[in-house]
This record gives C-alpha cells, sequence and structure tokens, in this order.
C-alpha cells in the first residue's frame, strides 16, 4: 500500500461506515445520522472528516438540529460551538473533543520496552493482572482507555509479576482500533509506545490500519501517537445534552 492508497483508505472506510461515497468528504456541509443506539440519550457525535462533518445523534434531536443546520450560511460544516451557541451553555451537560490519528505501516519505528521491564501478548488468562491494573487507575482513565483482554488482540508490559501496561485492539470501522492504559506509578518510561507498538506491528502483519483514538486534553495519549509517527487525520467532538 502506498501513501496515497493509505490516506484514501482511511477517508473511504469512514464514509462507508456512514453509508456515503468517499467523495462526501471532499464536500463542505454536514450530513444528519440518526441512530437507534442513542436513542433516549440526548447525545450528539460528530465526526469532522475532510471538508465535511458527519453527525450522528438521539433521533429525537433531529428535527431541531436539522432547524439549525439549514439556519447556518449553505454548506456550513456543523461544529459543537454552533450547538452551544445557538441553544446556550445551559443546555449542554457535557461536551468533548478527540482526536484521530492513523498509522502508515511503514512508519512504524523498532522499539522495545527498557530493562527491566517485558513485553509479550495478553489472553484472558491474564484477566487478574488486568483488573489490578485497572485498580490502580481511576475510573476514569479505564473508561477512556477501553483496554480488555478478551479483545481481538493486547499485549503488556510487565515490571516482574505486575502488569504495569497493556493495550488492546479490536476492528472497528475497518481499522484496529487501539486503547492503552498505564500505572501511574510507571509513567513517563515508554512502556504505552512498547504496548501499543506492539499492536502497530500486528496490526502491520495482519494487513490492517491501526486507529489510535484520544481526548485532546489528554497530552500523555497524544505523545504516545507522536512517538509511534501516527498523522492525525481529523477531530471528532460529542456532546450531551439535560
Amino acid at each position: 500500500m502506498n501513501r496515497q492508497t493509505f490516506e484514501r483508505t482511511v477517508i473511504e472506510n469512514w464514509t462507508t461506515h456512514f453509508g456515503c461515497p468517499s467523495e462526501t468528504a471532499n464536500i463542505s456541509g454536514t450530513t444528519l445520522l440518526p441512530e437507534k443506539k442513542y436513542e433516549g440519550d440526548k447525545i450528539i457525535a460528530f465526526w469532522h472528516i475532510g471538508k465535511h462533518t458527519f453527525v450522528q445523534l438521539d433521533p429525537g434531536i433531529l428535527p431541531r438540529l436539522d432547524e439549525l443546520v439549514k439556519s447556518l450560511p449553505a454548506n456550513t460544516p456543523l461544529l459543537g460551538e454552533h450547538v452551544q451557541t445557538a441553544w446556550g451553555e445551559e443546555a449542554i451537560l457535557s461536551r468533548d473533543v478527540g482526536l484521530a490519528y492513523y498509522l502508515f505501516p511503514s512508519d512504524l519505528p523498532d522499539y522495545l520496552p527498557p530493562e527491566p521491564f517485558t513485553l509479550r501478548q495478553l489472553t484472558e488468562a491474564d484477566a487478574d493482572f488486568m483488573s489490578a491494573l485497572n485498580a490502580a487507575n481511576t475510573p476514569e482513565d479505564v473508561d477512556e482507555a477501553y483496554v480488555e483482554v478478551t479483545h481481538q488482540i493486547a499485549f503488556g508490559c510487565f515490571h516482574g509479576e505486575i502488569l504495569v501496561a497493556a493495550a488492546s485492539g479490536y476492528e472497528r470501522t475497518g481499522f484496529l482500533d487501539l486503547g492503552v492504559l498505564t500505572h501511574p506509578g510507571y509513567r513517563k518510561k515508554g512502556l504505552g509506545k512498547a504496548v501499543v507498538g506492539a499492536l502497530c506491528n500486528w496490526a502491520n502483519q495482519n494487513n490492517l490500519i491501526a486507529q489510535y483514538r484520544h481526548n485532546i486534553l489528554n497530552t500523555g495519549s497524544q505523545k504516545v501517537a507522536e512517538s509511534l509517527n501516527f498523522q492525525m487525520f481529523f477531530k471528532s467532538e460529542g456532546i450531551s445534552l439535560r
């Protein structure tokens, strides 16, 4: 796969996921996609891909959001700030911004964790190690990371018999979607980079494009992505309404 094909595949995987032709990403504007899975949740999820914004949302919000889109100048991609300005901050329970990165296979650097840490693939037999790592982190960190030994593939770094960093991935939207979690007492040692790098190597061997996503405020995750030469492709936003 050359770089041009890689970049085209990233876009096509997402537009296919949204049921749209790939050319849609090159057209400035908004596509509203009511999702039954969000019914009653008052959720709006924005995916700013290319020039276009794809918006997944609670079907109950559709009429009001459609009215907002039509009130904007023609072909304006809808942003979270448009919703906040039009409906007021008091209408919003929470709002976050995420970044989505993709790795061109040959850009992956060779990297192993420093001694005395060891790296190996995880299986369901490592569930107790994973539970201990989760317990060492905040519930918020565990939820954002979403690392599970039951996922399609997982790797861990150990310090003796202690699992100090883990990453897992599963196929989503045509990519291997990755998550990583590191013990608070073992951060800034390159361990997150090691386990994510192992997942990326597995993805390359299995003809999958590695996808890495994180909250824009999570600078630690950003450093992991940059250290492995991931390329940032687009931003996403999430809004929960009261």
